[in-house]
């Protein structure tokens, strides 16, 4: 095996697009988009230096991590997540071709299924107030903290990359909203529910005690233990705990995203209106919000016992 840092490694499998494949400008600038994508997440969430870092020391725990927040962090679609896992499997597999790398990290990895297919999982309103009430009676310093954030997913839809990034000058307390910077760069305005408002407001008194480590974490809304700004792993494992303790469900597989489709799964039940729910969620295409027109169990019983005796 040879030593190749990762950037040399994508110089490398660049020429080789073009030169041996012979591959448009267009394609193999895709590949680089999706190379860098992933260079960027492996600095942010394992703390890597690309300027040093040797392809052999990448593993599948890294890459299976990124294309699993390919869809639950970054909201992408299934199509998207299958898109970066091609590119990955390719220039790894290039990598392995050239004896450069031993295995390919992605071999074992799939492909997803189109979420379009089946029904998003969310909370009921029962698990939801389970849900709320572990976090209340786990007796953490964090309580105040955790309840403001997991308010938040339940009662405003945010996506988690929303949510870590949000400051404290993104709340309106006279207008009872909070605007910022969403997906793809668009201004969002959400209205604030008042559960997640009182929850902002009780949680201050306790962010106040905490001086912040950097200029950054001066600014953020939520703080980690560490002082800085709460990263989404952090939120990730927050979650399923408190899933856990409440007994819900399918625990394991409740995650922020999950929490996301509570929030859009109970208002469309009672309003019923798509285009006040895509405005709300930051969706630009409807498509993607009509995965919440379905109805849950106790809705489709219901609809059955309405139909008259014969």
């Amino acid at each position: 095996m040879r030593n190749l840092t990762y950037h040399k490694a994508i110089n490398s499998f660049t020429k080789y697009l073009i030169a041996e494949r012979g591959y448009s400008e267009s394609t193999v600038n895709h590949y680089k988009h999706d190379l860098s994508v992933f260079g960027r997440y492996l600095e942010k969430e394992f703390d890597c230096n690309l300027e040093e870092l040797n392809v052999t020391n990448i593993n599948r725990f890294e890459v299976s991590e990124f294309l699993s927040d390919i869809i639950l962090v970054k909201d992408n679609s299934p199509e998207a997540r299958n898109r970066k896992l091609y590119s990955l499997r390719s220039f790894f597999e290039y990598l392995k071709k050239r004896n450069i790398i031993k295995n390919n990290p992605t071999d074992s990895i799939e492909a997803s299924k189109s979420e379009l297919k089946s029904e998003p999982i969310y909370l009921n309103e029962k698990n939801m107030e389970k849900y709320l009430e572990a976090i209340k009676n786990y007796n953490s310093k964090y309580c105040s903290r955790d309840l403001a954030i997991n308010k938040l997913f339940l009662y405003s839809g945010l996506r988690i990359s929303e949510l870590v990034n949000l400051n404290l000058d993104d709340i309106n307390y006279e207008d009872q909203s909070i605007k910022f910077f969403g997906k793809g760069n668009k201004e969002r305005y959400v209205p604030l529910h008042q559960e997640a408002l009182t929850a902002i407001k009780d949680y201050l008194p306790d962010r106040n005690k905490i001086t912040p480590k950097n200029q950054d974490a001066r600014q953020a809304l939520f703080l980690s233990n560490q002082r800085r700004r709460i990263s989404v792993r952090t939120i990730q494992k927050m979650v399923k705990k408190y899933a856990k303790k409440a007994g819900v469900r399918n625990a394991s597989k409740i995650t922020p995203h999950k929490l996301r489709h509570t929030f859009a799964s109970l208002l469309y039940q009672k309003t019923k209106d798509l285009r006040v729910l895509q405005d709300l969620l930051g969706h630009s295409d409807i498509s993607t919000t009509q995965i919440y027109t379905h109805t849950d169990k106790e809705q489709r019983k219901s609809a059955i016992d309405e139909m008259p005796d014969m």
